[in-house]
């Protein structure tokens, strides 16, 4: 069987040691900054402002006040415009789900064999009525002096 060792003897001591370390020291400039981003604003506000936070962090801006609020509203028309293509893909889908579901509803067209028995049935009546008419003229007579007024 195969023995694996680790060259830390203690791993869960050394890891809760730097967990330690990590908790004790002071707040980064990451957050501060961000703090900035959060300040005086609503909860409702909380993703438009961690957005900009981001975008700051990524081109590597200061957090000035007019940075900060030229950040907010990219956030934020970054946000609207996901908004309205997830809207618009939605309602895609859902267009896509009904008309699935309609054509799943509608019943299977008749097979040729259903139209040609129909055919024969309709011409077997037809048959029926001229040959009727045919054994009895006077009712003929009578019809064909309705269609003449």
């Amino acid at each position: 069987m195969a023995v694996i060792e680790t060259t830390r003897r203690d791993p869960a001591g050394s890891i809760a040691a730097v967990l330690q370390e990590t908790v004790s020291q002071k707040p980064g400039p990451h957050e501060a900054a961000l703090h900035t981003f959060r300040e005086g604003r609503a909860e409702e506000h909380r993703l438009a402002d961690l957005l900009a936070f981001a975008m700051a962090t990524e081109k590597g801006q200061a957090a000035t006040s007019e940075a900060v609020e030229r950040l907010r509203h990219e956030a934020a028309a970054a946000l609207a415009d996901h908004a309205f293509r997830y809207l618009h893909n939605s309602i895609d889908q859902v267009r896509r789900d009904a008309v699935a579901d309609h054509l799943g509803r509608i019943r299977k067209p008749p097979g040729f064999v259903s139209l040609v028995a129909a055919n024969l049935l309709a011409l077997s009546i037809a048959g029926g009525v001229a040959t009727w008419l045919a054994l009895h003229p006077e009712t003929l007579a009578g019809l064909s002096g309705l269609l003449t007024g």
